[in-house]
């Protein structure tokens, strides 16, 4: 029992932090990558069409192909990978809902894209079974000094997610050669957390994203 309180606090208190931190600097920059703190446009985008290809081509080889694939941006901010993949024609395909904790981002979402507002939630894992929940830079940006606690709060929301995502998850992490937090960014261990992933929920592989330094995107999937 207390363990688990304890964990709920601790989970409350990041999250409430969070927030703050996020609902600040979007009323500061406002619907931009530097609005959620990204250094720029150029290195969110790298890293969506990272993400979206390593999900697009783990079903690529199934015969058939499937026609649709749906996905949960978990930590969608502002909605940017909707419009990422809108002006995208390669991910067509993808049935897309978002999902913040921060329902000033959600705001922002259903502000930005009026004719799509239903595709956005606040909460952190999806509202219904997809085919894979995507977490774009979702657990860089980290207001605690203790590694451990914030791998505990990572794994808990991916454990959240896995129970609704029918083929896996796909995440980017900077990676140093030590876990570690730097400058309230959070950098894990790549070998570590593939082995700790691969454990938890299935195979996980790493691929270096292109353009971005010391940024990895994490592929994890069901056994088949």
């Amino acid at each position: 029992m207390l363990p688990t309180l304890f964990r709920t606090i601790s989970q409350s208190f990041i999250e409430r932090s969070l927030n703050k931190a996020y609902a600040d600097r979007l009323d500061e920059r406002g619907s931009t990558p530097q609005g959620v703190f990204w250094n720029s446009r150029q290195n969110q985008m790298v890293r969506f069409a990272a993400l979206l290809s390593v999900v697009t081509g783990h079903v690529a080889w199934k015969k058939p192909a499937p026609r649709t694939l749906s996905i949960a941006d978990i930590g969608c901010g502002y909605g940017a990978m909707l419009e990422f993949i809108n002006t995208h024609p390669q991910f067509a395909h993808l049935r897309y809902m978002g999902l913040d904790i921060n329902p000033v981002m959600i705001a922002a979402c259903q502000d930005n894209f009026p004719t799509a507002s239903h595709l956005f939630t606040c909460g952190k894992k999806p509202v219904s079974i997809v085919d894979f929940s995507v977490f774009s830079g979702t657990f860089n940006l980290c207001h605690i000094d203790d590694t451990r606690r914030w791998e505990a709060y990572m794994f808990a929301c991916l454990d959240s997610c896995w129970q609704n995502s029918r083929m896996g998850m796909a995440l980017n992490l900077l990676c140093a050669p030590e876990t570690k937090i730097s400058n309230n960014i959070f950098y894990a261990n790549r070998d570590d957390f593939i082995s700790k992933a691969s454990a938890r929920f299935g195979p996980t592989r790493a691929i270096a994203t292109r353009e971005v330094k010391e940024d990895y995107t994490f592929l994890i999937t069901r056994n088949s």
